[in-house]
């Protein structure tokens, strides 16, 4: 759901989550680079806004995780192991998707060709659909280049209806500027 509806990066965004990276009330996540010596991969830290249906999602996760403890203490990572296993212990980082990414594609009978990094690509075209500024979603998404974003306009013709929509004319934006 996160990766699909926000856009994050698997591994080097959303598997690096901290709870106090979540904004619920402000609807926000804020994606740090460069602590702990981890950066992400335009190295720069930036606020993605969350859609609806991932702010009830992540109220949920919230709810059910936060205040877990493991051996008495709490994770501070929003994707972490809620038991100890031969690999890792109860609280630590998940460091991989791999997994529960092949029993959700399976469950959903995605094609086999179908992958976790094409969620993110969801977000870019279903924003540019939708008729997003090209620039909020370069900053939403943390694309160095707006020409990385606009590689993704060629799979989005509704952009081109502004093109034919009837908007104001020059008179009535002549009078709007006085």
């Amino acid at each position: 759901m996160l990766l699909g509806e926000a856009g994050l990066r698997a591994y080097s965004e959303a598997l690096h989550l901290r709870w106090s990276d979540i904004d619920l009330a402000g609807g926000f996540i804020h994606v740090v680079s460069g602590r702990d010596g981890h950066r992400t991969k335009a190295g720069k830290s930036r606020h993605v806004p969350m859609t609806p249906r991932l702010q009830e999602a992540m109220k949920e996760h919230f709810a059910r995780f936060r205040f877990a403890t493991y051996t008495g203490k709490r994770s501070e990572y929003v994707f972490h192991h809620t038991r100890t296993l031969r690999r890792h212990k109860a609280g630590d980082r998940v460091k991989a998707f791999k997994g529960g990414f092949a029993k959700a594609k399976k469950a959903a009978e995605l094609p086999s060709t179908f992958r976790l990094h094409d969620l993110r690509h969801r977000r870019v075209t279903t924003w540019l659909a939708e008729g997003k500024p090209t620039a909020l979603v370069q900053a939403a998404m943390g694309h160095a280049s707006i020409t990385t974003t606009e590689k993704y306009l060629h799979l989005v013709p509704q952009h081109l209806t502004a093109l034919v929509e009837d908007g104001p004319s020059r008179e009535e934006l002549r009078a709007l500027a006085r």
